[in-house]
C-alpha cells in the first residue's frame, strides 16, 4: 500500500483512489475511499470532507492502508467496514452471509402489502434461508401482528442473523431455526419469502471477482439451471402453507419465465405472477393460493 507517512485526510484519500482505482476502476474510487475513511475516523462523510486539511494519526492512517489493501484487492465494502444497509436499517455482515442487495427489498414490500390481506390476527410469515436475518428482521420492524420464523441451514449464517436480531432489538419478534428450508415447520404457513440461490453453475466465472472470491458460495450456487435450490422449497410448500396464502421469491432477472413454468408444473392450484425491480427486470415471484 502506498500510504506510508500521510500529512492530511486530502492527501490519503488521494493516495487510496489511486490504490483502488487502479485495481477497481475510478467510477467509485473516491467514494469508496471516502466512505473506508470515515469508518476509521468514526466521523460521517459530511465531517471528513468538512475536515480534509485536517492531519491524520498514524494509527489511523495505519489502518486506513489496511483497509484500502483490502478494497484494492476485490473485498467489498460491507465487509471490510462490516455493515450494510436494508430496509431503512443497518445490518451487521461478514464472509459468512450475503450482503443484502437493495433488490431485495422488493421482497419485503411484497409481504407487508400481502400481510394486509390475511385477515386472522396472528399470521405466520417464514423467510427460509435468512442469511444475515435481512427480510425477517425488516419485516419484524416494520409488523407487530405476525409471527416470524427465519430458518437456515448455515450454523454460521444463523449466528449473524442473530447477532442483528440483538443489534436491533428484534430478538423477541424473530424465531431462528437451523434446518434446510422448511423441515420441522409445523404451524401453517401464511406468507413465506425466500431470497435464495439462484446462480446456475455456467454463470459462476462470469460473476465480478468480489462475488466470486468473497461471498459465500452455498448463498449463491443453485445447479445448472439456478432453480435447484428453489426447486426443493416448493416441493416443501404443499406440507406447509396455509390453504390461503402467499410466496415471495428473489430470482435472477433471465429466470422468470423458467420460475413460471416451475411453479406451474409443481403447485398447479397456485396463481403466478412475476414482478419487476426498478430496473425493469424480472426479480420477485409471487406464488397465491386461494380457497
Amino acid at each position: 500500500m502506498l500510504i506510508t507517512s500521510p500529512e492530511t485526510i486530502q492527501e490519503v484519500l488521494v493516495s487510496a483512489v489511486r490504490a483502488i482505482g487502479a485495481r477497481n476502476g475510478y467510477a467509485s474510487a473516491r467514494l469508496e475511499a471516502e466512505i473506508l475513511l470515515a469508518h476509521t475516523l468514526n466521523i460521517s462523510r459530511a465531517l471528513l470532507l468538512a475536515r480534509l486539511g485536517d492531519a491524520i494519526a498514524d494509527k489511523d492512517a495505519a489502518q486506513f492502508a489496511g483497509m484500502v489493501a483490502r478494497r484494492a484487492q476485490g473485498e467489498p465494502l460491507a465487509y471490510i467496514v462490516g455493515h450494510q444497509e436494508f430496509y431503512g436499517l443497518d445490518f451487521y455482515v461478514d464472509r459468512r452471509v450475503l450482503i443484502p442487495r437493495h433488490e431485495t427489498e422488493h421482497v419485503v414490500e411484497f409481504a407487508l402489502r400481502a400481510l394486509k390481506k390475511i385477515p386472522h390476527l396472528e399470521p405466520v410469515i417464514v423467510d427460509a434461508g435468512t442469511g444475515s436475518g435481512a427480510i425477517a428482521l425488516a419485516l419484524a420492524r416494520n409488523t407487530s401482528r405476525a409471527k416470524i420464523i427465519a430458518t437456515d441451514i448455515s450454523p454460521d449464517a444463523l449466528a449473524v442473523a442473530k447477532l442483528n436480531s440483538a443489534r436491533l432489538h428484534l430478538t423477541e419478534r424473530v424465531e431462528f431455526c437451523q434446518t434446510d428450508l422448511l423441515e420441522g415447520i409445523a404451524a401453517p404457513i401464511d406468507i413465506l419469502t425466500a431470497n435464495l440461490p439462484y446462480i446456475p453453475l455456467e454463470r459462476f466465472e462470469r460473476l465480478p471477482r468480489e462475488i466470486r472470491r468473497y461471498e459465500p458460495r452455498l448463498a449463491l450456487m443453485a445447479g445448472l439451471d439456478g432453480l435447484s435450490v428453489i426447486r426443493r422449497l416448493l416441493k416443501q410448500v404443499e406440507a406447509h402453507m396455509a390453504r390461503s396464502g402467499f410466496i415471495f421469491l428473489e430470482i435472477s432477472e433471465e429466470q422468470g419465465d423458467a420460475a413460471r413454468e416451475l411453479v406451474t408444473a409443481l403447485l398447479p392450484r397456485a396463481q403466478v405472477e412475476i414482478y419487476r425491480d426498478l430496473e425493469g427486470l424480472d426479480r420477485v415471484v409471487e406464488i397465491r393460493f386461494e380457497e
